[in-house]
């Protein structure tokens, strides 16, 4: 057994599972990386078409997997044969397990650097009337990683969260300003909550609809932050 092989083909391994597989943020980190260099994980738009990353990584997965379970047969016979079931426990746990290690990377965190928001499991519907009045009622999920309350003021951008933005719809909802609401998030606890947001339109056109994965302001001691993942 060489320990560069088998280095390599562990660390190949690893590799394939963070690649692939949705963590605590709710996408993979290959979504990521292939956004980061301008490739959409899908072949035509979010959840539509071939998920690119999953080909990738489940390849990926099948070499790491193979080069693994090769470099050790011969000297842990055992471990080689049952190297399939630590695998899959660690694919299935992979999410919940990054999940707890923010609460340990996150510990003495402060401030905006103790929050994290969880873009995939928010929604609003939207109301804008003729007159200009806007209502958003809003379900988000944030999460304090910390070990201290955390005060925050939050606002859902509906432009930024509306994917055609060449459309009078997108124009009305690029008028919209919503006033800011204020929740406090305890220690290492999470946020899951429905929170009405009131505003007005500049531009005022009577729609109402629903969003996903909403675009979120958030303000913490007068730092903001947009949080945008730019879920594909």
């Amino acid at each position: 057994m060489s320990r560069t092989r088998l280095v390599f083909s562990g660390g190949l391994l690893l590799f394939a599972i963070i690649f692939t597989f949705k963590h605590h943020l709710g996408f993979s980190v290959g979504d990521s990386l292939l956004l980061f260099i301008g490739i959409s994980p899908y072949t035509t738009s979010y959840l539509s078409g071939v998920h690119i990353t999953m080909y990738f990584g489940l390849g990926m997965l099948a070499c790491g997997y193979y080069l693994t379970r090769k470099e050790i047969m011969c000297t842990f016979p055992l471990v080689a044969k049952t190297l399939w079931i630590a695998v899959l426990t660690i694919i299935l746990c992979y999410s919940f397990m990054t999940d707890k290690l923010m609460y340990v990377v996150k510990w003495g965190a402060t401030g905006m650097n103790s929050i994290s928001y969880m873009q995939n499991d928010s929604s609003c519907t939207y109301d804008v009337s003729s007159n200009g009045y806007a209502l958003a009622t809003c379900e988000l999920t944030l999460k304090n990683y910390s070990n201290s309350a955390v005060a925050v003021m939050v606002k859902p951008d509906l432009y930024g969260s509306y994917s055609n933005q060449d459309d009078p719809l997108s124009e009305s909802l690029q008028s919209v300003h919503l006033e800011a609401r204020p929740i406090r998030i305890e220690p290492r606890k999470t946020f899951t909550g429905t929170l009405e947001f009131s505003g007005v339109a500049e531009s005022p056109l009577e729609v109402r609809g629903r969003l996903k994965d909403i675009v979120l302001d958030v303000a913490v001691d007068g730092r903001n932050t947009v949080f945008d993942y730019d879920i594909p």
